[in-house]
């Protein structure tokens, strides 16, 4: 396996596994397929090619194929830039119990903590899904509140847990 930040040839695999992601775990991300539909795999390419410093999308590849991702960014706000965040983790169904997320959160965070000036990274993960929380646990993330009806898929309500890391 190999874990490496996405360019503009990878747009396409990403749009694909995003797309798997967002139709078999519908409930475990803020984005439905309908807005991802709607975007077009030149609009990921430009996001790739043009990726802020300390911003990062990683891919985990396996015999040349994405089975992973990973985005962790930068807040920009002057009173937010201690901060950033990890969104869009997931690892196809085939390959999950792997390593793959442990390997994942571990290059984002390598990558996260080269910049003395962050202090923390936080991220939002549905409660129901138990292994995310239990891999973000492993690395010293904390729950610092919990959201009931954070997301709303059809009528059914998604609660989140806010977890946060401090790295300095």
């Amino acid at each position: 396996m190999e874990i490496r930040s996405l360019g503009e040839s990878d747009a396409a695999a990403w749009w694909q596994v995003r797309l798997e992601a967002l139709q078999a775990e519908p409930l475990a991300f803020g984005k439905a397929v309908e807005e991802l539909e709607g975007t077009s795999v030149e609009t990921i390419a430009g996001r790739f090619r043009d990726v802020a410093k300390g911003n990062c999308n990683l891919g985990a590849f396996e015999n040349g194929d994405l089975i992973g991702t990973a985005t962790f960014m930068r807040q920009t706000g002057l009173k937010e830039k201690h901060k950033g965040r990890i969104y869009a983790v997931y690892v196809s169904a085939a390959h999950r119990g792997k390593g793959v997320g442990k390997a994942l959160i571990a290059a984002v965070l390598e990558n996260a903590k080269q910049d003395p000036t962050l202090q923390q990274i936080l991220l939002s993960v549905a409660t129901s899904q138990t292994a995310a929380r239990k891999l973000y646990r492993s690395f010293g993330f904390e729950t610092f509140g919990t959201e009931p009806n954070a997301l709303k898929v059809g009528s059914v309500y998604v609660v989140e847990d806010h977890m946060i890391l401090r790295i300095r």
